[in-house]
């Protein structure tokens, strides 16, 4: 949720700009504001932005990492099997 006067902020359940931000500690001393949506936890736009910068840098990294690494999960298709038809319950 976008945070951008002093009613969005009390919604938010933070009772000043003095409080610190999360992600870089710093006070949350002037909007707008970034509340994520399951933690209730309140950053600056630019932490926000960096944060999810990180959390999309790890996923690439996790799924296709740097040599000499090899991937955990190989992500492949299979094709289906005479039996079984195009769908995988009762040949459907």
């Amino acid at each position: 949720m976008l945070i951008v006067n002093d009613d969005h902020l009390r919604r938010a359940g933070v009772k000043s700009l003095g409080e610190r931000c999360n992600y870089c500690s710093k006070a949350l001393a002037e909007y707008p504001l970034i509340m994520s949506d399951d933690a209730q936890t309140v950053y600056h736009v630019t932490c926000a932005l960096q944060l999810a910068m990180d959390i999309l840098t790890d996923l690439y990294t996790f799924f296709d990492p740097p040599a000499p690494y090899d991937r955990l999960f190989p992500l492949t298709t299979t094709s289906p099997n005479s039996e079984g038809g195009s769908y995988a319950i009762n040949g459907s």
